[in-house]
């Protein structure tokens, strides 16, 4: 009875896992706010692609690639998946994160959250995560190794999400037709807003230019969008004081119907705490497991002695 016990919570926290992993992917890509709205003010018309722009956006993408911590809100549509909306606060020293997620009206519908507190993950789902941990809300793991450590100090998690904001905002550069849209005010902000289209067919054939943020951090974010059947993707970025992203937003048409997703960035290096979930609602992994196989064995030894006897 032990053994099918152990058997169904493992399988039950692997879909918990990947569902919550699921709400990362959509929280890494970036939030949504509308493009319109009563805080827009353009005073400049779209100009013809040259290099100011370009180079505008390379150096807005570079200092964000090296920021210590950031939070950012999201919300918008994926095809396939419904309405998302979120909030995530992250630090690379000390590492930690906290990602609170909603889905709604797609086959992930409900919440998610992910903390990460150095090498330890808790993962939760609410009332769905508890009826597969016997009750409990999180799910407890460690992150140990090569993998803790990968893209941007996000260690596996992030690797397993696939997401990577500053990645996808760089491939705004690459857009043959980057233009200047005008000055706007996003949420008292003065800012000034790019925009371009990239082929991602193209984006997966061309050597990126080097900057501060690796080459293999933006391949994997092509890769993604190859993998979701995007085939020409629409970037938005908005620059505030000091050459910071301000927000950014992708549209694109996927396999499954249109992606329209924009990340608000706030909290610039500020310090970011992160609780760890009661001991009393969490379900360690490690120890559930050991606890299992030391069960099992026992009842393997007793039958094979009681067989002897």
């Amino acid at each position: 009875m032990a053994r099918r016990s152990s058997l169904a919570l493992s399988r039950s926290s692997v879909r918990t896992v990947g569902a919550v992993l699921a709400g990362a992917m959509l929280c890494g890509t970036a939030a949504c706010s509308s493009p319109g709205g009563a805080g827009r003010d353009r005073t400049a018309k779209p100009e013809k692609f040259n290099a100011a722009p370009v180079a505008a956006v390379q150096k807005a993408v570079d200092k964000g690639a090296r920021l210590n911590s950031l939070s950012y809100r999201i919300n918008g549509k994926v095809g396939g998946q419904g309405t998302v909306e979120g909030k995530v606060s992250f630090s690379l020293r000390p590492r930690a994160i906290d990602m609170r997620m909603k889905a709604s009206g797609g086959l992930k519908s409900g919440e998610f959250s992910v903390r990460l507190i150095g090498d330890t993950v808790y993962v939760g789902a609410g009332e769905r995560a508890a009826a597969a941990l016997h009750g409990k809300h999180w799910l407890k793991f460690q992150m140990r190794g090569k993998g803790a450590g990968g893209a941007g100090g996000f260690g596996g998690m992030r690797q397993q999400a696939d997401q990577d904001p500053a990645a996808q905002a760089s491939l705004l550069a690459q857009s043959g037709d980057v233009k200047k849209v005008g000055v706007e005010t996003v949420d008292g902000v003065r800012t000034t807003h790019y925009a371009g289209t990239v082929s991602v067919d193209e984006l997966l054939k061309r050597r990126h230019a080097k900057g501060a943020l690796g080459a293999e951090r933006r391949a994997k974010a092509v890769r993604r969008y190859k993998q979701l059947g995007v085939n020409a993707l629409k970037l938005d970025l908005w620059v505030g004081p000091d050459d910071r992203t301000v927000k950014f937003r992708e549209r694109a048409g996927t396999d499954r119907g249109p992606l329209d997703l924009t990340i608000r960035f706030f909290d610039v290096n500020k310090p970011v705490t992160v609780q760890a979930p009661p001991a009393s609602d969490t379900v360690d992994l490690a120890e559930h497991f050991k606890q299992q196989f030391q069960q099992g064995f026992g009842k393997r030894f007793e039958e094979r002695e009681g067989t002897r006897i």
